[in-house]
C-alpha cells in the first residue's frame, strides 16, 4: 500500500507545531515478510523507482486478522508544517491478503489538527515496487491504508517574537493584547505582573487556552462529569482543555511534545 501523509501547516488550517515525528505503523493481514519505505514529498510517479525510497523497517510477522502488527521504524520520519512524505508498506506473500487496505471513501483518508492522511494504491507484487502483479498491472487506484499510525507531535509555545505570535489562533493573540492593555491599567490585578511574568504565563498556554469554542475532548467530559467542570445552568466556565491520553515525552519553553496515535 501506498500513501502520502502531511504534516498540515497554517495553510491547510493546522496548529501551531515544530514539527511532527511518525515512529510506529500498525497493520493487519496474513502478513508475512514486510517491509516499511518512506520517500520526500509524495510517493506519485516514483511507483517503481526504489532509489528514491528508504527501508527503515524489514521482519517477518505470522497472520493477524483482527489485532494490530506494529512496525515500528529503525529511524522515525521527521515533518515539519507543510511538509509530506509518501509511505509504502509491502508484503512479500503472494496474492491480495497479505494487507487489509479499503477502497477509498473521500479525499482525504484521516484528519486531525495536525496530521492528515491520503488515499493511495494497492500494491499487489509480492515483489518490493514490482511491475507484475496477480492479474497483470499490479496497481490498483483509490485505495485506502487501513491501520495505525503512532506519530508525535511538538507544538510550539507562545513567545513574544512576532513570527510565534502570529502562528496562534485569533482568539489567542487578541487575550494576549487584551491582558497586556489591562496590565497598564492600575486598577487592573494585572499591573501588578511584570510583562515578563504575563509573558511566562502565556508561555504555559496551549493554543487552545482562549478558543471560543469547547475542545470536543471537554464537551464530553462536561457532560460526563458537570459539576465538577463548572457547569452551571447552561454557563461553562473556562477551563484548561484536560491533557490528551497519550503521554508528553519533553517540555520546554518554546515547544513540548505530544504523543499520539491515530488509527482508522
Amino acid at each position: 500500500m501506498m500513501f502520502d501523509v502531511q504534516c498540515k501547516g497554517p495553510e491547510e488550517g493546522g496548529v501551531p507545531v515544530e514539527c511532527l515525528v511518525i515512529s510506529t505503523l500498525a497493520v493487519r493481514g496474513d502478513l508475512g515478510p514486510l517491509t516499511v519505505w518512506t520517500t520526500k514529498g509524495s510517493y506519485q510517479r516514483k511507483e517503481h523507482q526504489q532509489d528514491k525510497w528508504d527501508c527503515l523497517y524489514e521482519a517477518e510477522h505470522p497472520p493477524s486478522y483482527e489485532k494490530y502488527t506494529p512496525l515500528r521504524l529503525r529511524a522515525p520520519i521527521r515533518l515539519l508544517p507543510g511538509e509530506s512524505c509518501g509511505l509504502y508498506v509491502h508484503s512479500k506473500l503472494p496474492g491480495d491478503d497479505a494487507l487489509v487496505y479499503d477502497n477509498q471513501r473521500a479525499q482525504v483518508t484521516h484528519e486531525d489538527a495536525v496530521f492528515r492522511v491520503l488515499p493511495g494504491k494497492a500494491h499487489l507484487s509480492n515483489r518490493p515496487f514490482g511491475r507484475q502483479g496477480m492479474w497483470g498491472f499490479p496497481w490498483r487506484d483509490r485505495r485506502e491504508f487501513v491501520g495505525r499510525i503512532c506519530y508525535g507531535v511538538r507544538y510550539v509555545l507562545w513567545n513574544p517574537v512576532t513570527e510565534i505570535h502570529h502562528r496562534f489562533p485569533p482568539g489567542f493573540k487578541q487575550a494576549v493584547w487584551t491582558i497586556l492593555l489591562c496590565a497598564r491599567k492600575p486598577e487592573s490585578p494585572f499591573y501588578w505582573l511584570h510583562d515578563e511574568v504575563l509573558f511566562y504565563i502565556f508561555n504555559l498556554c496551549k493554543y487552545d487556552w482562549f478558543s471560543c469554542s469547547t475542545p470536543k475532548r471537554l464537551q464530553e467530559k462536561m457532560r460526563e462529569e458537570p459539576q465538577a467542570l463548572g457547569h452551571d445552568a447552561g454557563r461553562h466556565e473556562l477551563l484548561r482543555p484536560p491533557s490528551s491520553d497519550s503521554s508528553t515525552e519533553s517540555e520546554s519553553n518554546s515547544s513540548h511534545m505530544t504523543s499520539n496515535a491515530s488509527s482508522w
